[in-house]
């Protein structure tokens, strides 16, 4: 329950305030992937052959025999960093996204690592998500760049509009995957998966209104909230199918079911109206921040045709009112224990289509991958949106 003053002007200050944070945090997540092999195909993983990572992409896909090891384990991480500036993200600075002329400006910034551990057709891993989510008017970019310099025009008036969220979270996922004898097609399974979600940090600012330069009369509300403590439990169900040698088809329901809360402490601020300079306003205040995970559909196809050593593999996904494609392909070079991949994907902060390239070195008791995705060839420096991965997994 979220605690909060009694007053109608308060209460409605507050209700417009976890609207705006609700809405920030449904954004569309632009590239979900904490290892080289999914992270080289753009994330089209539903039903492609990720054998132990299978336990974060569609846990059916745990059943498909492969091999005659029963135990491995594998670790991985990945960043991603995009905007909508339409400059190089790395070299973002708050400077550069004034000069884009972009309104809002926009920023998501991600960090993923995974360990896991598979027996047989059982998983069990975790995953650590770091993330920052920004979007800021050129109103608000104006007063704080003004109010570094100390710099703030005589009765100018700003359009205020800045949220920024910034969170870790580590999960604990158990997954399970088995063949199914049903029907007439050469391979059936299904499988699930239990997220228990342990909030580790958590840190949100919104501003909105307009600070008007010498005017006592708030027009603005400002509040930052911060969490060391998050709790909740999420799940996930998948189907594989492999329609005939070729073609294999796979369906994931993440987040079926989702509960997290924040528990946390949100503290109201006050501008100086000659310099900008912030003043709390009393005591935190203990409120409860809904942030469940959002459900998403996704279908997957993957073509391996026979004795060729390549595989094309594509997916749609449906999540809070948005369709998203991906595509990739990998090509195995077994005499020189190789594989090479290749994808893409649009990203919908920096709304450009963007590539990734990836390739590994594979044993029959070992491999090693590394992947990164950008826009800009060969100039990736240049590149509004950049990502690396790698991972290496042990079979025995």
């Amino acid at each position: 329950m979220v605690q909060s003053p009694s007053t109608p002007k308060a209460n409605s200050r507050r209700i417009q305030q976890w609207l705006s944070a609700a809405l920030f945090l449904s954004l569309a997540v632009p590239l979900q992937a904490q290892e080289a092999h999914s992270f080289g195909i753009a994330g089209a993983a539903t039903a492609a052959p990720m054998e132990i990572y299978g336990f974060y992409w569609n846990p059916a896909l745990l059943a498909v025999p492969g091999g005659n090891n029963l135990w491995s384990v594998a670790a991985g991480g990945s960043f991603f960093d995009t905007s909508n500036t339409g400059s190089p993200i790395l070299r973002f600075t708050p400077e550069n996204a004034a000069l884009s002329a972009q309104d809002p400006v926009q920023r998501y910034q991600q960090y993923l690592g995974s360990f896991a551990v598979k027996y047989s057709n059982a998983t069990g891993g975790v995953i650590y998500n770091q993330e920052l989510k920004s979007t800021e008017s050129q109103g608000a970019l104006a007063f704080f760049n003004g109010r570094n310099q100390g710099t703030i025009p005589v009765s100018q008036a700003y359009n205020l509009d800045f949220q920024e969220t910034r969170q870790q979270i580590s999960d604990l996922i158990l997954s399970y995957g088995t063949p199914l004898p049903i029907g007439n097609f050469p391979f059936l399974a299904v499988g699930g998966s239990l997220k228990y979600h342990d909030g580790i940090q958590y840190q949100q600012t919104v501003l909105s209104g307009v600070y008007q330069q010498g005017s006592t009369a708030a027009g603005y509300q400002y509040t930052k909230t911060t969490s060391n403590s998050g709790l909740g439990l999420s799940f996930d169900g998948g189907f594989l199918v492999k329609i005939n040698d070729t073609l294999s088809a796979g369906m994931m329901f993440v987040n079926l079911q989702s509960n997290f809360n924040w528990q946390a402490k949100q503290q109201t601020f006050v501008l100086d109206p000659s310099t900008g300079a912030e003043t709390p306003v009393g005591l935190p205040v203990d409120v409860t921040v809904p942030a469940n995970f959002p459900s998403a559909t996704k279908l997957g196809l993957t073509a391996c045709p026979p004795e060729k050593n390549i595989a094309l593999e594509g997916e749609v996904s449906w999540t809070q009112g948005q369709v998203n494609w991906r595509g990739g392909v990998e090509r195995w070079y077994p005499e020189n224990h190789l594989v090479v991949r290749l994808g893409t994907f649009n990203d919908r902060v920096s709304n450009s289509q963007l590539w990734t390239f990836g390739a590994g070195f594979q044993l029959p008791a070992f491999n090693i991958d590394a992947a990164f995705v950008t826009r800009s060839l060969p100039a990736v420096q240049d590149s509004i949106s950049f990502g690396a991965a790698l991972d290496a997994e042990c079979r025995f």
